[in-house]
């Protein structure tokens, strides 16, 4: 059962958002189960939980030590056809053993230079870990609070986006726009679907965004394991 883990050395570039986009996404599309370890000490994901409309066939762990985190996903994977696991975002054991335990590793990150060098970090962590285990620990960079519009990009964009693409590192194509109906997910609880297209604007492209990211997450995922 895949583990998809997110991590970032740097707070406020959608981390958390992203992850439980993810992982509703993959409970509305018809998976069996979801869970969602919530490793962030802040447990945003936590909260939302106690909100109404998670999806049944979701359930969220939290209060982990530093040493559970290994066994929280081990349990979780027996039970759950994917399981996502928020990081927090300071180096520690915790973040180590559970970016040794992925099938993916997510990075997100603004398009900016100092996201960029933080991620650089990130990915430094998941490739000495990898050594350590003697295996390739596949990752990819996701661009997160980008112009709603797909054509806007930024200067600050592309620049960090050829970076990447030349040296090597892997990107989703699929970027996690600013949208309100996101944030929402925060205050209101549930899922996209659940929210009120009357009180959110843009749902439907919100919700296509999150569809989009889904599918390639799978994609990415189904392409790793056929290529081992």
């Amino acid at each position: 059962m895949p583990v998809i883990s997110f991590v970032s050395p740097k707070g406020g570039v959608g981390k958390t958002t992203t992850a439980l986009l993810l992982a509703t996404e993959l409970a509305e599309q018809g998976a069996s189960h979801v869970t969602i370890i919530d490793a962030d000490p802040n447990q945003p994901i936590a909260k939302w939980a106690t909100l109404p409309g998670m999806p049944a066939n979701m359930d969220v762990v939290s209060d982990i030590g530093e040493a559970g985190i290994a066994d929280a996903i081990d349990d979780a994977r027996t039970r759950a056809p994917f399981v996502i696991v928020d990081l927090e975002g300071a180096a520690s054991s915790r973040v180590t053993h559970a970016v040794s335990m992925s099938d993916l590793v997510l990075i997100p990150i603004q398009a900016s230079v100092l996201d960029a060098d933080q991620a650089a970090r990130a990915i430094k962590l998941i490739r000495s870990t990898g050594k350590s285990l003697g295996r390739t620990i596949p990752y990819a960079i996701v661009f997160t609070r980008v112009a709603a519009t797909a054509k806007i990009r930024t200067r600050n964009f592309k620049a960090i986006a050829a970076q990447f693409e030349q040296a090597g590192i892997p990107s989703l194509a699929t970027a996690v726009a600013e949208r309100e109906a996101f944030r929402s997910l925060f205050s209101y609880g549930g899922t996209l679907a659940g929210l009120d297209p009357a009180y959110v604007s843009s749902l439907a492209q919100s919700r296509a965004n999150a569809r989009d990211l889904a599918a390639e997450v799978v994609h990415n995922i189904k392409q790793t394991k056929a290529a081992a």
